[in-house]
């Protein structure tokens, strides 16, 4: 089999959220794959800032990473498309006054609202009642700060906005005051019973990840494999030769996948590779 470019969502793809882990049907998997000479790429909503260990350490050649504003390929940047100043400048009054919780996702530090900043750090913790100053550094030690150390340089390395909130009503309302430069979408967390969403620059997104790679690599789109579960991999699978929906992707996503798998907690990452002779 020729050379294969696997390109891989984490949340709800790779890391299950039910177990807060990896399958270990998926770590076989991968490591399967890449000694059969395929090259794995991690293709994620999350910023740079985000990404522990446990994914570096992964067999992988490169990452996409705020849905394509950063693309990373043996540990070099190879494409950075930074956030328009004033359209982030305006979402910011606009979600700091109406009660939204945010997060601004950059390249070398993100930061968070209260309420994006609160969630981030109970998770950390696992627990809500421990004090703020320990959860300001176990943040700092990601990266990950409060919007109140954010200054006006850092405007220039934010790369996308992520949404945590609590209130569907005015994630909607945000929706609909989007410049027309920037794309977003919405949807409900059931695992954490909040409004997450996603808010990019319009034109760069998973699949502009991929044609970076690919032209970086010298590589073939007929030779690309899209795995993802959520509305921002829809992109990504229909531009890849072969696109594959989680079992336990959302609907608009399957209906537009060449293939479905079985569900995370299923093995549905191994199985989806076996499906098509990659290990």
């Amino acid at each position: 089999m020729n050379q294969k470019y696997i390109f891989i969502d984490i949340d709800g793809t790779l890391f299950d959220h039910s177990t807060e882990s990896i399958p270990e049907s998926a770590l076989i998997a991968l490591n399967k794959a890449h000694k059969k000479g395929h090259k794995i790429y991690l293709s994620t909503g999350r910023a740079n800032t985000e990404i522990d260990y446990e994914y570096s350490a992964l067999p992988i050649s490169g990452m996409i990473l705020s849905c394509g504003a950063q693309v990373i390929v043996d540990n070099k940047i190879i494409y950075l498309a930074n956030y328009p100043r004033n359209e982030l400048t305006q979402l910011m009054e606009y979600m700091l006054k109406n009660d939204i919780g945010f997060a601004l996702d950059g390249y070398k530090k993100s930061y968070f609202s209260d309420e994006a900043f609160h969630i981030f750090s109970s998770l950390i913790l696992q627990n809500e009642n421990q004090n703020s100053e320990l959860a300001r550094a176990k943040m700092a030690q990601k990266r990950m700060y409060h919007l109140d150390q954010f200054q006006e340089k850092d405007l220039e390395q934010i790369l996308k906005i992520s949404l945590f909130s609590s209130n569907w009503e005015r994630c909607q309302d945000l929706m609909d005051h989007i410049p027309d430069s920037l794309q977003g979408f919405i949807y409900k967390n059931k695992n954490y019973g909040l409004v997450n969403g996603e808010i990019s620059m319009k034109g760069i997104n998973k699949a502009t990840g991929i044609d970076k790679i690919i032209a970086y690599e010298n590589a073939s789109l007929s030779d690309t494999i899209a795995i993802g579960d959520s509305l921002n991999d829809i992109e990504m699978l229909k531009h890849a030769k072969i696109g594959i929906s989680m079992g336990n992707g959302v609907q608009e996503l399957k209906e537009r996948a060449d293939f479905v798998t079985k569900d995370i907690g299923d093995d549905g990452l191994a199985y989806a590779l076996q499906y098509f002779h990659l290990i």
